[in-house]
């Protein structure tokens, strides 16, 4: 059993889970530095094997070592998390605890696996509080490796770690550009050195073409001295990279892009933030340094001064530096949009070239891809009927809002959320429009509120929602029956019948056969609409029945069609308040009120009413944003009942 629960590993694992790290030599004696960094070393000692010697591959530093618990865990945990476990800041051992604490570059715990690449084992002897222990690290056919401890010694002064490669393999790199990696990624602190085969790495391994020297005039306070180093290939992380500050030889923080007053020269994400270093050395500022060495004295004129011209340099450096790269982004962006702006006219099209040529050079840390989507919604701009409407609308937003608009083009398209607050907001108007004109007792029965109820059938319910009820127009040689033919309202709409207070609509959907055929009216729903100021009593409730059974007798409904009617007025009778249902529970008779109706509207639209009561289409509709929210309507019974009432 305790054989089936072991893991087995191919022996490409560990070349696939650590990459570089194990495959270049330039990449693997990075990390070694690094790790030692991490381990707040001050110095590092590596012996590179010459063609032909019988020297191996060693790198020793006196950083804080490794107890035997400690090395088990991280050496045989895969993707030891660093800052989990030891967290965000290196502190110096105890006999350096007057140094700041360094920000490691250690994460994921694959930078240890680097001295694979100089040879197919390696020993490790570290050393702490008294006990020095020594391992050999192997790789295995079935693990990504085994880890054996070799010896224990007691009594041991000092602390640091060895790490040694058993059975070498090619170096494929020469000392010489082993020296010109590690200058141009290690030199910004004076408190971390480095030999390779006993000479101390400075400025002068790093060559001259990824190397300079500009001298920066403060007037009045001294000459500060700008050392550049281009690495020339963007690294992994900003680690060691940005600004280092240096006075009287001695780093001042950590480098960074950020400067001690929170501006930043570069986003940390770009590729020349990952790629060049900058080293200041001001020692005119001694009086200007905090006394932890964490930064300057913020208002001292010497170091705002000092600050202000090396940022300065350092951009316009960058800026001649990048001048390629923004002219291949210009080309790049041109020819990728060039179908969209060939159908600009000349004036746009010029002012479109100009917004390209003042991003790209206003913004250097923007990415090729974000220049050419800002540069392709301007001209889609341009070629829109509204031009940089939208611009000013998106300039007005609070950032907020921004994040929300984000959020709403994430799940929606444009189209589909345009469709969705177009129906929003025709019923909206809609709810408007009725709490208007059912106040209004000039307001024709037949030419104004029908059309408006006719639009309005989504108010009584979901089950009216249905596109599929329509003015029956099948149905007009009953209604006029019914009402008499020679009545004038229902020849100029005969869906529509006056009535001596008020006015009948009749809306119906089809029933049909098992073979899609037509057969009758599944569901008829009459709306009595009465002239404000009439109060609906027993008679009032009643007539519509009168309806139903006149077209019962005339079989225009069979016994499967249900009827829902609803009589609308300005109040209702107490005792009238109630549902009436007629004809075995088929014909249902809702006495409503127009305050009551209009509620249900705005219960039906979730309350939009009031959350939306600063969209512009209200105010361009001229309507009284305040006067819209607050109708002064009296309060009675719901629809389903509520069973409140107050008088007007």
């Amino acid at each position: 059993m305790a054989d089936d629960a072991n893991l087995f590993f191919d022996n490409r694992f560990l070349e696939r889970h650590a990459g570089s790290i194990i495959q270049d030599p330039a990449v693997a004696i990075v990390e070694l530095v690094a790790n030692a960094w991490d381990a707040w070393t001050t110095r590092v000692d590596i012996v590179w094997p010459e063609s032909g010697g019988e020297r191996y591959f060693e790198i020793e530093d006196n950083g804080e070592g490794m107890s035997e618990a400690q090395f088990r865990l991280r050496w045989r945990t895969l993707d030891y998390d660093r800052v989990r476990s030891q967290g965000k800041l290196s502190n110096p051992p105890p006999d350096l605890k007057g140094l700041q604490p360094r920000e490691p570059y250690g994460r994921n715990g694959k930078g240890r696996h680097a001295a694979f690449r100089f040879g197919e084992a390696y020993k490790v002897r570290t050393w702490r509080e008294g006990t020095e222990v020594t391992f050999e690290v192997r790789r295995s056919a079935t693990q990504p490796f085994l880890v054996e401890r070799l010896d224990i010694r007691e009594n041991v002064s000092g602390h640091g770690t060895v790490i040694s490669s058993i059975e070498p393999i090619p170096m494929g790199m020469n000392a010489e550009a082993a020296r010109e990696v590690i200058g141009t990624r290690f030199l910004a602190d004076p408190n971390f050195t480095v030999t390779l085969n006993g000479t101390r790495i400075t400025f002068d391994d790093v060559p001259e073409s990824q190397r300079s020297t500009i001298d920066i005039p403060v007037p009045g306070f001294g000459v500060a001295h700008l050392v550049v180093i281009d690495t020339q290939k963007a690294d992994r992380t900003t680690r060691q990279h940005g600004i280092a500050w240096r006075v009287n030889n001695r780093l001042v923080r950590s480098p960074g892009w950020v400067g001690f007053d929170q501006e930043r020269l570069l986003d940390g994400r770009s590729s020349e933030a990952k790629r060049f270093i900058f080293i200041v050395r001001a020692d005119f500022l001694g009086d200007d340094v905090l006394p932890d060495w964490s930064g300057f004295w913020p208002h001292n004129e010497g170091w705002r001064a000092t600050q202000a011209a090396v940022h300065a340099k350092i951009r316009e450096y960058l800026n001649e530096v990048n001048a390629d790269r923004r002219r291949d982004a210009k080309e790049a962006v041109r020819e990728n949009l060039a179908p969209t702006v060939s159908k600009l006219p000349p004036v746009s099209r010029d002012r479109w070239n100009d917004f390209v040529d003042q991003v790209v050079d206003t913004c250097p840390s923007m990415n090729l891809e974000t220049v050419e989507q800002v540069a392709g919604v301007l001209a889609n701009l341009e070629l829109a009927n509204s031009k940089y409407a939208l611009i000013s609308k998106l300039h007005a937003m609070k950032p907020g809002d921004l994040d929300e608009l984000y959020a709403i083009l994430a799940d929606w398209t444009v189209r589909t959320a345009k469709l969705a607050l177009d129906e929003i907001q025709t019923r909206l108007k809609l709810i408007a429009e009725l709490d208007s004109k059912l106040q209004d007792e000039t307001m024709d029965e037949v030419a104004d509120l029908q059309p408006l109820f006719e639009r309005s059938l989504w108010v009584f319910g979901p089950e009216f929602e249905s596109l599929e009820f329509t003015s029956n127009r099948g149905m007009t040689t009953v209604i006029s029956k019914v009402f008499g033919k020679k009545q004038k309202g229902s020849l100029q709409r005969p869906d529509f019948v006056m009535l001596p207070d008020g006015s009948v609509g009749f809306y119906s959907r089809d029933s049909h056969d098992l073979g899609g055929e037509v057969d009758g009216v599944a569901r008829l729903v009459i709306t009595e609409i009465k002239k404000p100021g009439v109060v609906i009593g027993g008679k009032e409730k009643n007539q519509p029945w009168r309806y139903v059974e006149e077209l019962l007798e005339k079989g225009l409904l069979t016994d499967a069609a249900t009827v829902t009617c609803f009589v609308l007025g300005s109040q209702i009778k107490s005792t009238e308040a109630g549902i009436d249902t007629k004809y075995d529970g088929r014909v249902t008779i809702i006495p409503i009120t127009y305050a009551t109706f209009v509620k249900r509207a705005e219960k039906r639209m979730l309350g939009l009413r009031d959350k939306l009561k600063d969209v512009p289409f209200l105010k361009t509709q001229g309507l009284d944003a305040e006067a819209f929210l607050t109708p002064q309507h009296p309060r009675q019974a719901t629809l389903f009942g509520d069973a409140v009432q107050t008088g007007r």
